[in-house]
Protein backbone atom coordinates (compact mmCIF):
# COMPACT_ATOMS: atom_id res chain seq x y z
CA UNK A 1 0.00 0.00 0.00
CA UNK A 2 1.57 3.42 -1.20
CA UNK A 3 0.75 6.83 -0.44
CA UNK A 4 -2.40 7.53 1.30
CA UNK A 5 -5.51 6.14 1.13
CA UNK A 6 -9.07 7.99 0.41
CA UNK A 7 -11.83 6.57 3.09
CA UNK A 8 -15.24 5.79 1.90
CA UNK A 9 -18.40 4.10 3.90
CA UNK A 10 -19.39 6.49 6.66
CA UNK A 11 -20.74 4.28 9.45
CA UNK A 12 -23.02 4.91 12.21
CA UNK A 13 -22.24 5.58 16.04
CA UNK A 14 -21.07 2.42 17.63
CA UNK A 15 -18.61 1.41 20.30
CA UNK A 16 -15.47 -0.29 19.24
CA UNK A 17 -14.87 -3.17 20.76
CA UNK A 18 -12.48 -4.02 23.55
CA UNK A 19 -9.15 -4.75 22.38
CA UNK A 20 -5.81 -6.13 23.56
CA UNK A 21 -2.98 -2.87 22.65
CA UNK A 22 0.67 -3.76 22.62
CA UNK A 23 2.77 -0.66 22.13
CA UNK A 24 5.07 -1.30 19.47
CA UNK A 25 8.66 0.91 19.19
CA UNK A 26 8.51 3.57 16.63
CA UNK A 27 11.09 6.29 17.23
CA UNK A 28 9.79 9.58 15.95
CA UNK A 29 6.58 7.74 14.62
CA UNK A 30 2.78 8.35 15.69
CA UNK A 31 1.42 6.16 18.35
CA UNK A 32 1.77 2.14 16.94
CA UNK A 33 -0.24 -0.51 18.80
CA UNK A 34 -0.42 -4.10 17.98
CA UNK A 35 -4.27 -5.80 18.78
CA UNK A 36 -2.45 -8.60 20.37
CA UNK A 37 -5.86 -10.74 20.40
CA UNK A 38 -5.75 -10.87 16.36
CA UNK A 39 -2.21 -11.85 15.54
CA UNK A 40 -2.66 -15.37 14.12
CA UNK A 41 1.10 -17.33 12.54
CA UNK A 42 0.83 -19.57 9.45
CA UNK A 43 4.14 -20.62 8.74
CA UNK A 44 6.33 -17.20 7.68
CA UNK A 45 2.90 -15.41 7.83
CA UNK A 46 1.70 -13.27 10.43
CA UNK A 47 -1.88 -11.66 10.25
CA UNK A 48 -2.48 -9.30 12.66
CA UNK A 49 -4.50 -5.44 13.13
CA UNK A 50 -2.50 -2.37 14.18
CA UNK A 51 -3.52 1.16 15.42
CA UNK A 52 -1.57 4.53 14.21
CA UNK A 53 -3.20 6.99 16.47
CA UNK A 54 -3.09 10.63 14.24
CA UNK A 55 -2.85 13.72 15.68
CA UNK A 56 -5.28 16.36 14.27
CA UNK A 57 -3.98 18.77 11.61
CA UNK A 58 -1.48 21.48 12.74
CA UNK A 59 -1.22 19.26 16.38
CA UNK A 60 2.09 17.39 17.33
CA UNK A 61 1.18 15.76 19.57
CA UNK A 62 -0.74 12.27 19.39
CA UNK A 63 -1.91 12.27 23.38
CA UNK A 64 -5.52 10.34 23.78
CA UNK A 65 -7.51 13.33 24.28
CA UNK A 66 -7.10 14.28 20.71
CA UNK A 67 -7.03 12.77 17.62
CA UNK A 68 -8.06 10.06 15.47
CA UNK A 69 -7.10 6.42 14.74
CA UNK A 70 -6.42 3.97 12.27
CA UNK A 71 -7.13 0.29 12.46
CA UNK A 72 -5.36 -1.64 9.94
CA UNK A 73 -5.94 -5.42 9.37
CA UNK A 74 -2.47 -6.69 7.39
CA UNK A 75 -0.58 -9.57 6.68
CA UNK A 76 3.19 -9.97 6.65
CA UNK A 77 5.53 -12.40 4.92
CA UNK A 78 8.64 -12.41 7.23
CA UNK A 79 10.25 -14.77 4.89
CA UNK A 80 9.84 -12.93 1.95
CA UNK A 81 9.58 -9.08 3.96
CA UNK A 82 6.35 -8.05 1.93
CA UNK A 83 2.95 -6.87 3.30
CA UNK A 84 -0.17 -7.05 2.64
CA UNK A 85 -3.01 -4.73 3.62
CA UNK A 86 -6.73 -6.23 4.25
CA UNK A 87 -8.96 -3.63 5.48
CA UNK A 88 -8.99 -0.09 6.91
CA UNK A 89 -11.47 1.11 9.08
CA UNK A 90 -11.35 5.39 10.76
CA UNK A 91 -12.27 5.47 14.38
CA UNK A 92 -13.05 9.27 15.42
CA UNK A 93 -10.86 9.06 18.95
CA UNK A 94 -7.41 7.30 19.67
CA UNK A 95 -6.32 3.95 20.62
CA UNK A 96 -9.75 2.65 18.44
CA UNK A 97 -12.16 4.25 20.52
CA UNK A 98 -15.36 6.45 19.29
CA UNK A 99 -17.64 5.74 16.47
CA UNK A 100 -16.67 4.29 13.49
CA UNK A 101 -16.47 7.07 10.82
CA UNK A 102 -14.94 5.50 7.49
CA UNK A 103 -13.88 1.92 6.10
CA UNK A 104 -11.95 0.46 3.06
CA UNK A 105 -11.50 -2.78 2.07
CA UNK A 106 -8.40 -4.11 -0.48
CA UNK A 107 -9.05 -7.25 -1.37
CA UNK A 108 -9.29 -6.72 -5.53
CA UNK A 109 -8.93 -9.77 -7.66
CA UNK A 110 -4.74 -10.15 -7.62
CA UNK A 111 -3.76 -8.11 -5.03
CA UNK A 112 -0.28 -8.61 -4.59
CA UNK A 113 1.86 -8.20 -1.58
CA UNK A 114 4.19 -5.41 -1.76
CA UNK A 115 7.55 -4.80 -0.21
CA UNK A 116 8.56 -3.58 3.38
CA UNK A 117 10.27 -0.14 2.84
CA UNK A 118 12.99 0.86 5.25
CA UNK A 119 11.64 2.87 8.67
CA UNK A 120 7.99 2.89 7.60
CA UNK A 121 5.18 2.23 9.75
CA UNK A 122 5.25 -1.68 8.19
CA UNK A 123 8.74 -1.66 9.01
CA UNK A 124 8.75 -1.63 12.83
CA UNK A 125 5.15 -4.09 12.25
CA UNK A 126 7.93 -6.44 10.74
CA UNK A 127 10.42 -5.93 13.45
CA UNK A 128 8.35 -6.54 16.36
CA UNK A 129 5.58 -9.30 14.60
CA UNK A 130 8.59 -11.04 13.05
CA UNK A 131 11.21 -11.55 16.10
CA UNK A 132 8.74 -13.14 18.40
CA UNK A 133 8.17 -16.16 15.88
Amino acid sequence: MTGAVACTGVYGAAPAHARSLVSVPAPQHASLFVDADSVRRRDSIVSFKYLLDIAPAGDASDTAESGRSNEIEASIDCNRRTVTVRRLVVYSGTRGSGAPIASRTFLAPGARPEGIAPKSTFAYLEAHLCAQR
